[in-house]
């Protein structure tokens, strides 16, 4: 793929990888959005155990800081 995109939808994808591939996923995500851009996730999936350059802005949806 090729960014920047301004919203990713990503239901179901991150607990399809183990758990030391989890943090360079995301961390691939947010460099393919583009600043202020939207990472919907599912909702069994949380990011908040890793340093990201995202904000929570509701219960699955994340913004990329600008």
């Amino acid at each position: 793929m090729k960014g920047p995109c301004d919203a990713m939808f990503c239901r179901t994808v991150i607990i399809c990888f183990d758990t030391p591939t989890r943090p360079r996923l995301v961390q691939r995500f947010c460099h393919l959005l583009a600043p202020g851009g939207w990472l919907h996730i599912g909702h069994f999936e949380t990011i908040f155990d890793q340093k990201t350059a995202f904000r929570l802005r509701g219960p699955t949806i994340y913004q990329k800081e600008s």
